[in-house]
């Protein structure tokens, strides 16, 4: 179980960061199935993506997308073919509609990575239980001033209130992409650390 902080300049260097993140998931498992929910974030992630995708080719033939946000014009630009990208909403149960619409042989049915945000007010994108807890790796986008006392709670609680984001910390691994405003929730030390340390 590890929550990662991660905290960089500005949304701009979150955005290419993800992307980054993102685009070598997608080469180094090309049976990837990936949940994309970005509807509260200001961090220009798909647009990065898209870029970083021009300059290095990812083959999307088996890559499968849910799309959260309603971006299959997106996805289907990128390269994801048409019968690969499902409209899924925050409700689902995403391993129960894997099984049902995605399935197959090769993936194994199994959502690897779900890239999320919070709201100002730090309501998740996706539900933690039915969406997030169920991929192998969460990536957490937060970035903007007003998001600085989500990332508090999200650091100081423990899973047990109804901050249902910090549910999360019991998850075997999610990175939380951080700008320096939103980072300010952090305590001090502990901003420094993970800027000084993995930035």
């Amino acid at each position: 179980m590890a929550m990662n902080f991660k905290v960089l300049e500005n949304k701009e260097q979150v955005a290419v960061y993800t992307a980054d993140i993102l685009r070598k998931q997608f080469n180094n498992n090309p049976t990837t199935i990936a949940g994309i929910h970005l509807s509260h974030e200001y961090a220009p992630v798909l647009d990065e993506l898209k870029k970083n995708v021009d300059r290095h080719a990812v083959d999307f033939s088996q890559i499968n997308i849910l799309d959260y946000d309603d971006n299959r014009s997106f996805y289907d630009a990128l390269g994801v073919p048409e019968g690969q990208i499902y409209e899924i909403s925050f409700d689902d149960d995403a391993e129960s509609f894997i099984d049902e619409k995605i399935k197959t042989k090769e993936n194994k049915g199994k959502l690897i990575t779900q890239v999320a945000s919070i709201s100002d007010e730090g309501k998740t994108d996706v539900s933690v239980r039915q969406g997030l807890q169920k991929a192998r790796e969460v990536i957490l986008v937060i970035t903007g001033a007003e998001k600085k006392e989500a990332v508090k709670r999200l650091y100081e609680e423990n899973g047990k209130t109804n901050f249902e984001p910090a549910d999360l910390k019991t998850h075997r691994m999610v990175n939380v992409v951080l700008d320096e405003a939103a980072a300010e929730g952090l305590p001090e030390d502990v901003k420094h650390y993970f800027t000084a340390h993995f930035a």
